[in-house]
């Protein structure tokens, strides 16, 4: 004698689906081969589908007037909150503030660089002013053309003599 078989688990759980009528076609035809040999299976399946049409025998609550508006107010605001970090003018004040950083940064640096440079180099005016004895006797030295007399004339002390100009 063959052995009378339940739905198992899986067809258990697929159970409604297939009532409706919802489930792939693999799946719909090994509950309709397991129901098709077992009065068991139908029974559990036939006393399920008339628990589904009871169900539709009792009164439906319906849901209060304000019911939509709450739960659509209550979605905006979740969707409406968003992170500091994601907001446009967060953004916007962030690169400004970047910028402006950047900006002082080097400010700081071309008056650091102007004070540094300032400080070590040598003013060309001023050196000027240091050679202007120099300067001032400068054709009396080009009509010397050479170094080598200049030594020549002190190897020689022929000037020695000669009180220097105040």
């Amino acid at each position: 004698m063959k052995k009378l078989s339940r739905l198992s688990t899986e067809h258990r759980n697929n159970l409604v689906a297939y009532l409706d009528g919802e489930l792939p076609d693999k799946e719909a035809k090994s509950i309709e081969q397991v129901l098709s040999t077992s009065p068991i299976a139908r029974s559990e399946v036939e006393s399920l589908s008339q628990t589904w049409k009871l169900l539709d025998h009792l009164p439906r609550d319906k849901a209060s007037e304000d019911f939509t508006a709450r739960t659509i107010s209550l979605l905006h605001v979740e969707v409406t909150h968003i992170p500091l970090e994601d907001r446009k003018w967060y953004q916007q004040a962030r690169r400004g503030f970047i910028c402006i950083t950047w900006l002082a940064g080097l400010s700081i640096a071309a008056v650091i660089g102007f004070l540094i440079t300032n400080q070590w180099m040598s003013d060309p005016a001023q050196e000027i002013v240091e050679e202007m004895p120099i300067i001032e006797k400068m054709d009396d030295y080009s009509e010397i053309g050479s170094l080598e007399f200049l030594d020549l004339l002190k190897k020689s002390r022929m000037f020695d003599e000669i009180p220097h100009e105040k």
